[in-house]
């Protein structure tokens, strides 16, 4: 299980659905992340929609 209040901006992430995104933001309460999709899309994940940590794209 991937702890979000370690994450930090600039590291990705990979949800669930398949997608990419990079975090933009640790919104520092363990449940939220706000994050750029590739399409160029900012918006809050929620933990539940987190696969874990992806490579660097």
């Amino acid at each position: 299980m991937l702890n979000l209040m370690e994450v930090q901006p600039g590291q990705f992430i990979l949800l669930k659905s398949g997608a990419t995104a990079e975090v933009l933001e640790n919104v520092g309460d363990g449940m939220w992340l706000k994050a750029k999709f590739e399409e160029g899309d900012e918006e809050l994940v929620f933990c539940e929609d987190i696969a874990g940590l992806a490579e660097e794209q």
